[in-house]
């Protein structure tokens, strides 16, 4: 999924003046809109640099030795309950990895389901372009291909974010990555072991505290109340993670992550 933040990225950036660079914009005299969207700019492109792609997490799950817990994902009958467009983005972050989740385990049949979930969400959201007919026979004719069905949520993926723009809604692809980002971390810390944790797993944990501080830095810039909202529920996950040193893991720590995320996690999929 990280085509779809490039996209994003680029979503914003076609957003300033098209006569001039970001170096231009950022000493120019512009409203205030085009410097929110610089400052998002530079949010999504620290992102970039920290997020995991799917493959990188595919690796995170094999290193650990972990199985397939389909009992972790959200369940496919909650599909129904989110009513709002906050809660359907949000959702349609969560079911995206979700989806990779059963894909890199090779699980076909939670495969399928996912992609109809994500395609419910997309289609709440009125971008059922994501997940037509077209799509979904992809999905089913490459279902033994780990890298092509990626390939296809990617594409999927890419449609909604340039719709989301056309429609002046980025707020709700900053929504999309958070739920994500914070399905990915839920996922991540479910495969711990609590009596012998993972060293390596641990690791991986508390690295993603850079690109947590870059998620939050994003959702600050934004007024809309559901992505307030949003921020205001990960400052215990905030609080969390500035207790992390990353040259010294402590065990503890990461496991406070682990309930803090899946406090937020619970909020979100509610």
């Amino acid at each position: 999924m990280k085509q779809f933040f490039i996209l994003f990225l680029l979503s914003l950036l076609a957003a300033c003046s098209s006569e001039s660079s970001i170096e231009e914009a950022l000493v120019s005299s512009e409203p205030v809109v085009n410097e929110l969207t610089i400052k998002r700019v530079k949010k999504i492109k620290e992102m970039f640099l920290t997020i995991p792609s799917p493959v990188e997490t595919a690796e995170l799950f094999f290193i650990s030795g972990a199985e397939y817990r389909s009992d972790e994902s959200n369940p496919a009958e909650n599909v129904n309950r989110y009513t709002t467009n906050g809660a359907k983005a949000l959702n349609l972050g969560v079911y995206g990895a979700d989806l990779s989740y059963a894909n890199v385990f090779d699980q076909s049949q939670e495969s399928m389901i996912y992609i109809n979930c994500a395609k419910k969400m997309a289609d709440a959201l009125d971008i059922s372009s994501a997940f037509g007919v077209e799509t979904i026979e992809r999905f089913e004719e490459n279902m033994n291909n780990r890298d092509s069905l990626m390939r296809i949520i990617d594409d999927a993926f890419w449609i909604i974010e340039t719709h989301l723009k056309d429609n002046g809604q980025d707020y709700l692809s900053a929504l999309i990555m958070t739920g994500g980002w914070i399905e990915g971390l839920y996922l991540g810390t479910k495969l711990l072991e609590k009596d012998k944790p993972n060293e390596e797993l641990m690791h991986v944990i508390a690295a993603q505290k850079s690109s947590f501080r870059s998620l939050m830095n994003l959702l600050i810039t934004y007024s809309n109340a559901e992505v307030r909202a949003v921020e205001k529920e990960m400052k215990g996950l905030e609080n969390a993670y500035n207790k992390i040193d990353e040259n010294a893991i402590n065990p503890s720590i990461i496991f406070e992550i682990s309930d803090a995320v899946s406090l937020v996690r619970a909020k979100i999929i509610r």
